[in-house]
């Protein structure tokens, strides 16, 4: 088997890693995070059990770094973007919770940066593949997510959604990110599509009534 693949240890370890995480999310975030991010997280964990099934080859990391940091460094002008414009308080609110503190708020967003970050380095410098969870979430919710949940509620509400500008980058730069793990640009965008069939609905039912 290549080194460069999923090995069946990377899919056992990372898929009780995708749990870890979930409950997390659960603990954390409470409704809103169980609505967006625990199915950002199980299409996540799908491309990671897709990869070991098949036996897909990964990207060199060298080769990667580029366009996946570039992608990433995005992440900072959306976050800012939804810092300015009060998306801390009116995403959880659509779901029925208190808006999140500031220091949650931005807590939650650099604690994952840092394990984007890392993450990306160790399964690519290190072989710890099972740490493409992380890596593969931040793709799938991070930047497709994003562009799908901001659209709809711009969609839903009628009005301008906090993050909703920064957000249509990530039409382009997530199908892009994930085509290279995937194998192609056009069995990414079928993966964008399933998730946005499986993601609008969840953020649709969930919401409180206004």
């Amino acid at each position: 088997m290549s080194t460069q693949t999923v090995s069946r240890r990377d899919l056992a370890i990372g898929t009780l890693l995708a749990l870890i995480i979930g409950t997390i999310f659960v603990l954390v975030g409470g409704r809103p995070l169980v609505v967006t991010f625990v199915p950002g997280l199980v299409v996540a964990w799908g491309v990671f059990a897709w990869l070991h099934v098949s036996q897909t080859a990964l990207p060199k990391g060298g080769t990667l770094y580029p366009l996946y940091y570039g992608v990433f460094a995005w992440q900072f002008i959306h976050f800012f973007e939804e810092y300015l414009t009060g998306f801390r308080s009116l995403f959880p609110e659509l779901y029925g919770a208190p808006p999140y503190s500031d220091a949650l708020f931005v807590g939650i967003n650099l604690f994952s940066y840092f394990v984007f970050a890392v993450g990306f380095i160790l399964v690519f410098e290190k072989g710890l593949k099972f740490l493409l969870i992380p890596v593969l979430f931040y793709i799938v919710y991070g930047a497709i997510g994003n562009a799908i949940a901001h659209v709809w509620w711009v969609i839903w509400t009628g009005c301008y959604f906090p993050g909703f500008v920064t957000a249509l980058a990530y039409w382009i730069l997530g199908p892009l990110l994930l085509s290279r793990f995937v194998g192609s640009l056009g069995r990414a965008s079928a993966i964008t599509a399933a998730f946005a069939i499986i993601l609008i609905p969840a953020i649709t039912l969930t919401m409180s009534p206004i």
